[in-house]
């Protein structure tokens, strides 16, 4: 049974929580710890399969890796069925984890073609069974993240939402873009707030967070409890800040200090020479030079960096050199639009197979295997 208490005062979380959301191929820990360090309330692992949990994946027990300074840490799960998610669970709730998501909301066509994320959304049934299970293999705050439904044909968000509370889910993640939307679909405001009418439990909104702006629109307009930032903070771990109330400008010191501790943190995590540390910061440092005057040459340089240190001399200098120029802040990081397509997308671009992530290796058990 879960504590009556809500569930965010038992976390330490306070009233209004900023949340990162577990973003595969990018959430790992020197990424979580600079948006913590930034005010992120709460972060997350990178999505996880429990199939690949429950036949003990190295490779995804190491996205598991927690640093020693992450006070509250959560993770996410997905799962082809009530059973399997239930059992997975039952693992993470022995782990150091103060709390666990079940995604029902991931539109990535290897994830739903395998029956998890937004593939349980056209089978509330599925979702209460699920939730139940879930809970009942956990003493943890356990919550559920969704989207509006499958397609324009399947609005399912008020079943599912009411399925996953009367389960009891401790609180309620909704993206407000049904699972056939693409990011140039705006986000659904209204069945947000339709939800959060609906659910006596809190209610996280998610979708489009780009500023504090974004946030506190989303929040007028749908009464939800808190806010789930995306995309918003890929190169951007200040948009916490900035969501919080604090200054929204970011000068070239500070940039420059957050890009080095990103480098220090990735090296101590994969080692200073290995490649894959430098190929898997490489759309980080990407990210991180959008809004900087002049960054052309710099994000063809970024782009083939092979080692940490390489990357670190080419911050310092580029730092140095805006210095010098008087431009010492950055311009605001914001998603604009031209004839219906989002010409930035910090995630557009990127390179999945060259990332951490859940695999379609990993969301199967090996052919001889079995449970």
């Amino acid at each position: 049974m879960q504590a009556h208490t809500h569930p965010w005062a038992r976390l330490g979380l306070g009233e209004r929580p900023i949340f990162l959301a577990p973003l595969a191929g990018v959430s790992d820990h020197p990424f979580r710890r600079l948006c913590a360090l930034h005010g992120a309330t709460l972060t997350y692992v990178e999505m996880l399969s429990a199939t690949a949990l429950l036949f003990e994946s190295p490779r995804t027990y190491g996205m598991m890796d927690r640093h020693a300074s992450e006070r509250i840490l959560g993770v996410q799960l997905t799962g082809k069925s009530a059973d399997e998610t239930a059992r997975a669970v039952a693992i993470l709730d022995a782990l150091s984890f103060e709390t666990i998501d079940l995604n029902m909301g991931c539109p990535v066509a290897k994830v739903v073609k395998s029956g998890c994320g937004s593939a349980i959304l056209r089978d509330p049934k599925r979702v209460y069974e699920t939730v139940k299970l879930a809970t009942e293999a956990t003493g943890k705050p356990l919550s559920v993240k969704i989207r509006l439904g499958w397609d324009r044909q399947s609005y399912s968000y008020l079943e599912v939402a009411d399925a996953a509370a009367q389960a009891g889910a401790a609180w309620l993640t909704i993206h407000g873009r049904l699972r056939c939307d693409d990011y140039s679909v705006p986000v659904d405001l209204e069945r947000i707030a339709e939800i959060k009418r609906k659910l006596t439990i809190p209610v996280v909104g998610n979708g489009n967070i780009f500023s504090r702006a974004d946030a506190v629109y989303m929040q007028e307009r749908t009464g939800v409890d808190a806010v789930m930032v995306s995309r918003g903070a890929l190169g951007n771990p200040w948009i916490f800040r900035d969501i919080a109330g604090g200054d929204a400008s970011v000068t070239i010191g500070e940039w420059r200090d957050a890009v080095l501790a990103h480098l220090k943190w990735q090296a101590e995590a994969y080692g200073l020479t290995s490649g894959f540390a430098a190929v898997c910061m490489r759309k980080h440092l990407l990210w991180y030079v959008k809004g900087w005057p002049g960054a052309k040459k710099l994000r063809e340089q970024l782009s083939h960096i092979e080692s940490l240190e390489d990357a670190g001399a080419l911050i310092d200098a580029f730092a140095a050199g805006i210095t010098a120029s008087g431009e010492t802040l950055r311009l605001p990081v914001t998603q604009e639009q031209q004839e219906g397509r989002f010409v930035w997308d910090p995630k557009y671009e990127m390179d999945r197979k060259l990332d951490r992530g859940v695999g379609d290796e990993l969301m199967s058990p090996p052919e001889s295997a079995s449970i």
